[in-house]
């Protein structure tokens, strides 16, 4: 089935409703209590989003402990780099890329 979707339309139903309710909120004589009021409701899984959002924006960017080991190893000339392990973390981003 297609739906065919023109603004046109939805600007022109708006308009209309517009003119019918008037400025005191009333429809042809039908009181403003008994329109209809819009509400929005949050899904427990958009509030576990919401959670998550604060508690990331609370960390820190850079975890300046683990800044300060590798400064330090560098330093000292006992840093070395795993090239399997930097390979395997390049396939897995590359994986979760795709995923979404």
């Amino acid at each position: 089935m297609r739906i065919n979707f023109n603004p046109g339309q939805v600007a022109d139903i708006y308009f209309k409703r517009l003119k019918t309710t008037g400025k005191e909120g009333k429809k042809e004589g039908v009181a403003a209590s008994h329109l209809q009021k819009d509400a929005v409701e949050i899904s427990d899984r958009a509030r576990e989003l919401q959670l998550y959002r604060a508690r990331l924006k609370e960390l820190p960017e850079t975890r300046e402990e683990l800044v300060v080991a590798v400064k330090k190893r560098l330093a000292e000339g006992t840093y070395r780099i795993d090239a399997e392990k930097v390979a395997a973390g390049i396939i897995e981003e590359h994986r979760l890329d795709r995923r979404v």
